[in-house]
């Protein structure tokens, strides 16, 4: 008999699923910027512009496991969401100084790896259930909210249990869907269901890094707040 020779599975590092985040999250801004609203071709970027926040929600999770300094990873996730907020809200027509009305996903992100932070060294359940109520509140303004917040916990509570850790993603992606009739949207409720998309990609995560790098570590945060700041001044100048 010929043994059969299966072939390796297709296996991505975390970095390269981050690329792919960050290029979705840049032609789904460049649409909202520069595209005309529910033409064919937004829509459709719009739609496939929903993978980035679960990916990017998913690396937050990971990190939270891998960091050496969560002290510190907290404090990066913080200065991005501190540098983010103007040319956020300037790119997409908010007004900076209301915080309270618009501010970017670096806030949810943040707000997102505290509450596991927190919900891993509280032992009380009232308490957790607390803290996640809080953060969520927090991030309430923010691009994602609290849905960012609940993937995360998702994500880093069932790390270790596969079934248990697509379920709870999944169940948030259901409220997701549900907040298109809880607050509107100007896109249709067709793009929402896209998010699950983010199944089948993460599941292509072989669990390695990938290169190493400070530059490429702090690039992933400076280049969100950079890339608003292009948009902002491309809108300004472009006939």
């Amino acid at each position: 008999m010929h043994s059969v020779s299966l072939l390796p599975r297709l296996t991505l590092s975390a970095n390269a699923l981050k690329f792919f985040a960050v290029v979705v999250m840049v032609f789904d801004h460049c649409a909202t910027v520069f595209l005309p609203l529910n033409t064919p071709i937004s829509l459709w970027i719009h739609a496939f512009g929903q993978l980035a926040a679960p990916v990017m929600c998913f690396f937050i999770a990971e990190g939270y496991w891998h960091t050496t300094n969560l002290r510190r990873y907290l404090g990066r996730l913080l200065l991005a969401a501190l540098l983010s907020h103007i040319p956020y809200t300037l790119c997409f027509n908010f007004c900076p100084l209301r915080v309270w009305t618009a501010t970017s996903i670096m806030w949810s992100l943040f707000l997102g790896l505290l509450a596991l932070t927190l919900w891993r060294q509280l032992q009380n359940a009232a308490l957790r259930v607390l803290v996640t109520l809080c953060c969520s509140l927090l991030a309430y303004s923010a691009n994602w909210n609290y849905i960012a917040v609940l993937w995360i916990l998702a994500f880093g509570l069932f790390r270790s249990h596969p079934v248990e850790k697509w379920l709870a993603f999944s169940a948030v992606s259901l409220l997701y869907g549900f907040q298109y009739f809880l607050h509107g949207s100007l896109t249709p409720l067709w793009i929402r269901p896209f998010v699950l998309l983010a199944l089948p990609i993460l599941q292509l995560y072989g669990g390695n890094l990938g290169r190493k790098s400070k530059a490429l570590q702090w690039g992933y945060y400076l280049f969100y707040p950079l890339h608003f700041i292009v948009l902002y001044l491309l809108k300004m100048f472009l006939p």
